[in-house]
């Protein structure tokens, strides 16, 4: 074993563990994507980049015959920006976030009842600051603290996100 890897292994190794033991994983939070989809009417879907501190968006109206869906491939992932998120709503957020369990929704919500054409589909996906994603669905099902973080996320971007 080289002397390099000698002093680099237990440096490493700590720092997993600070990581491990360091904030909580809403602090990790660097993107969420959300979209609400309305029916056969259309969707609203926002990108909200906390690390970078901007909002995108993006509104597709079925009914318009020019309007598109978003390309996820165009410049900017086809959305346009909307505004800059402030320092003291992102710490907000976060501390809603974690009193909530945001990043701990499960992954699919069902609709018990039946099937209502004109329904409510929504998806979350989180982006983590290392990388990872995590995406919540639902349709016409929601998480128990949905209007708590509906609001929140009202309140962080000056939109009704969800």
């Amino acid at each position: 074993m080289n002397i390099k890897a000698f002093f680099t292994m237990p440096l490493a190794f700590i720092m997993m563990l600070v990581s491990l033991i360091g904030s909580p994983k809403t602090e990790g939070i660097a993107v969420i994507y959300a979209a609400e989809y309305t029916g056969l009417v259309g969707s609203h879907e926002y990108k909200i980049d906390l690390a970078r501190k901007n909002l995108w968006e993006h509104s597709y109206d079925m009914r318009d015959r020019l309007q598109r869906p978003r390309n996820a491939k165009a410049l900017f992932e086809g959305f346009r920006f909307a505004g800059r998120l402030a320092d003291e709503k992102i710490a907000a957020f976060r501390a809603a976030a974690e009193e909530y369990g945001f990043d701990t929704w499960e992954g699919k919500y069902e609709n018990d009842g039946p099937l209502v054409m004109d329904g409510t589909t929504w998806r979350i996906e989180i982006v983590f600051a290392d990388g990872t994603r995590k995406s919540s669905t639902g349709y016409e099902a929601w998480p128990d603290n949905w209007a708590e973080m509906r609001q929140t996320l009202e309140t962080l971007t000056g939109r009704r996100v969800l």
